[in-house]
């Protein structure tokens, strides 16, 4: 592969790692405004397509009135504000089918011009398969959200999950495509390992926190650093232990949305203690100037991200603060970034790469 065809290749990943990005936080929208049961039916192909004229408005309106969500939340909705929660939807899905357009386009496109090598064919290949689950998944997650009120929390913090890790192999491959030619540090196992540990930990945060943004969790507790003035909130040993809340949404789980919100808080006290722990231990490791950047870097974004968590709970009062949580999630894929960046260069070998 010459170097022309890898900065192509890398500019399409990283184009993707973008338009992942920007997914995530329109899903994010979506979520939060209760917008994600709009659209009552998969129509892969002819779906692409929204409603044209008032005719196919009322339709779709009608569709919508016939389930629980309407009746039980939205009774008397207007149709100018169905069309706006009609949009999130709608745009979630055309930037998904936009997005597998540009992938299949720029991967017949390298096909034909013969830039893969093998070793990079079956790294990128697997791409076109996690798009296809998460696109399944999607419609699988609204269709056991419509039999209710909302989506099950554990549906859409699975729905999440999996991009997220889409998004992360997408930006690996863009640092393997751009960077992957030479060893960057000369890191010691513990410190490989504990950014392992960061990475995992971070994924269980972020389930923790989707979840707990299906649970509308955040109501509960709109306080900080105690919980409505405890650190252990007693709730959590007074009421009845249930789990109900997880995997249908249940809005009088109180120990639930109680006990969600306290593992995400730990969780968060957690990653951060981590990162700080790895910066020290990292920062001497490396003279790769960019390398060195996303370390210095890496402490900051953890501890932004915790200040926005902190900011979203406080503006929970009375209702789920729109602005605040679409920030959080992009704080989180931003850490995800930055977590992936720093695991790239601590394990990257000339022999792992693809050469001319």
């Amino acid at each position: 592969m010459n170097t022309t065809a890898r900065k192509i290749i890398g500019w399409w990943l990283f184009t993707g790692c973008l338009m992942v990005f920007f997914q995530v936080i329109v899903g994010g929208a979506t979520r939060l405004t209760e917008s994600g049961l709009s659209i009552t039916e998969w129509k892969p192909i002819k779906g692409i397509v929204p409603p044209l004229n008032e005719k196919e408005w009322n339709e779709e309106f009608e569709l919508y009135k016939q389930k629980a969500q309407y009746k039980t939340i939205n009774e008397g909705m207007t149709l100018p504000e169905f069309k706006l929660i009609y949009f999130w939807e709608y745009f979630h899905r055309f930037w998904a089918r936009f997005m597998g357009i540009v992938f299949a386009v720029g991967f017949a496109y390298f096909i034909y011009k013969k830039w893969f090598d093998r070793d990079l064919l079956y790294k990128i290949s697997p791409l076109f398969i996690w798009g296809g689950i998460e696109g399944a998944y999607g419609w699988y997650m609204v269709s056991r959200g419509l039999k209710g009120i909302f989506v099950p929390p554990l549906h859409l913090s699975t729905h999440l999950i999996i991009a997220l890790s889409l998004f992360a192999y997408l930006v690996w491959l863009t640092l393997y495509v751009w960077r992957g030619k030479q060893i960057f540090s000369t890191a010691s196992a513990g410190v490989k390992n504990l950014s392992i540990a960061i990475l995992v930990v971070l994924f269980l945060q972020i389930l923790l926190g989707g979840v707990l943004s299906g649970m509308k969790a955040g109501l509960a507790y709109p306080t900080w650093p105690n919980m409505n003035g405890e650190f252990i909130p007693s709730a959590l040993f007074s009421e009845k232990i249930s789990f109900t809340g997880f995997t249908v949404y249940n809005a009088q789980d109180f120990w639930g949305r109680t006990f969600i919100q306290f593992m995400h808080r730990m969780t968060a006290y957690t990653l951060i203690l981590l990162v700080v722990i790895f910066f020290f231990k990292a920062k001497n490791i490396t003279t790769d100037k960019l390398f060195k950047t996303g370390l210095n870097f890496f402490p900051v974004l953890v501890l932004l991200q915790a200040c926005i968590g902190i900011i979203t709970v406080l503006n929970c009062v009375g209702k789920i603060p729109v602005m605040w949580g679409v920030f959080h999630q992009a704080g989180a894929m931003l850490l995800i970034a930055g977590t992936v960046f720093i695991i790239f260069h601590l394990y990257n070998k000339p022999t792992d790469t693809h050469t001319t």
